[in-house]
C-alpha cells in the first residue's frame, strides 16, 4: 500500500493542498485526519488490557500475564492508519493512498519510521499570515478565544513558536531521510501553481500533464467555496495590512532565521521607520 502524508503547519493551507491531490485521478486524499486519536486511544486500551490480564494471571495459575508492548500499540497504529488510507480511497483505484493531518508535523520522525515506504507532502506559510488566518478562524470557532490569545501580537508570538517547533521537526526529519519528504510554500501554490504542482506529481510519480493541472486548479479553486466560513481569502500577503507591527516583530524575533531559510524576509524595521 502507498501512503501519502499530507501535512503543514495548521492554517498553511494544508486542506486547499489536500483537495488538489484528492482530485488527482491517481491519488486519493480525503478530509483531514485526527491520528493522534489513535496514537492516544491504542496506548489507553492496550494499558487497560495489560491491567485486565495481571488481574485475571493473579485469580488463576499465576504463570505470569504476557503483556502488551510499545511494539503491539506501534503495530496496530500502523493498521489504523492503513485501514484509513484504504477507507478514505473508496472506490478510487489509486497509486498512493493519502491522508491529511497536520498533527503529522511533530510527529514526523516517528512516522517516517514507522512508515518507511511512505512518502510526505509538507506545505510551509509565512507565519505572519498564518497569524492573521489562525486569528480569524478562531474568533468565528470558539468562543472564549480572546480569553486564551488576549491580542492579536500576543497571539502572534505564539504562533511564531509554534511555527518554528514545526517547521525545525520537519526540516530535520527531511534532512535525516532524504527523498522522502517534499516541501512546497502555499505562496508558490497560489501564485505560480501550475509550476508548483508538476515537481509535486512527478515526486510521487504520477501524470503532471499540464492539461490535469489546470483542470485541478479549476476544480478547487477557492472562489468556488466562497460560501464555506472555513475559506476566508486565501491572501498570501494580507497580513502586511492586518498584523500590527507589535505581532510582526513578535514574529520575526522567535523565528526570522527560519524564515528567511523560506525566503520570508524579515518586514517589521521597515513597518517601525514608514
Amino acid at each position: 500500500l502507498n501512503i501519502l502524508f499530507c501535512f503543514g503547519a495548521p492554517k498553511s493551507g494544508t486542506t486547499y493542498l489536500q483537495m488538489l491531490l484528492d482530485r488527482h485521478p491517481e491519488i486519493s486524499c480525503p478530509s483531514e485526519h485526527q491520528l493522534e486519536f489513535f496514537i492516544k486511544k491504542i496506548s489507553e486500551i492496550l494499558d487497560q488490557y495489560n491491567q485486565v490480564l495481571r488481574i485475571i494471571d493473579q485469580r488463576t495459575a499465576r504463570q505470569g500475564a504476557r503483556l502488551f508492548t510499545g511494539e503491539d500499540m506501534d503495530r496496530l497504529f500502523v493498521e489504523v492508519v492503513k485501514a484509513a488510507a484504504r477507507r478514505g480511497a473508496g472506490a478510487k483505484d489509486v497509486r498512493w493512498y493519502g491522508l491529511n493531518d497536520n498533527g503529522i508535523s511533530n510527529r514526523i520522525e516517528a512516522f517516517m519510521t514507522l512508515f518507511p515506504a511512505a512518502r510526505f507532502v509538507c506545505i510551509v506559510r509565512d507565519p505572519r499570515s498564518i497569524a492573521v488566518s489562525s486569528w480569524h478562524h478562531n474568533l468565528r470557532v470558539e468562543d472564549d478565544f480572546l480569553r486564551r490569545a488576549k491580542d492579536m501580537p500576543s497571539w502572534a508570538a505564539n504562533i511564531g513558536d509554534m511555527w518554528k517547533s514545526v517547521m525545525e521537526c520537519v526540516v530535520g526529519a527531511g534532512n535525516k531521510h532524504p527523498g522522502r519528504l517534499r516541501l512546497i510554500r502555499y505562496e508558490d501554490l497560489r501564485t505560480a501553481p501550475v509550476e508548483t504542482l508538476e515537481p509535486v506529481f512527478e515526486y510521487l510519480d504520477v501524470e503532471r500533464s499540464d492539461e490535469l493541472i489546470r483542470r485541478l486548479l479549476s476544480e478547487t479553486s477557492i472562489d468556488r467555496f466562497s460560501q464555506n466560513p472555513f475559506f476566508r481569502k486565501g491572501a498570501i500577503d494580507d497580513w502586511k495590512e492586518e498584523l500590527p507591527p507589535e505581532g510582526v516583530k513578535a514574529i520575526e524575533s522567535r523565528a526570522g532565521e527560519l524564515m528567511a531559510r523560506f525566503g520570508y524576509q524579515p518586514h517589521h524595521l521597515r513597518r517601525f521607520t514608514s
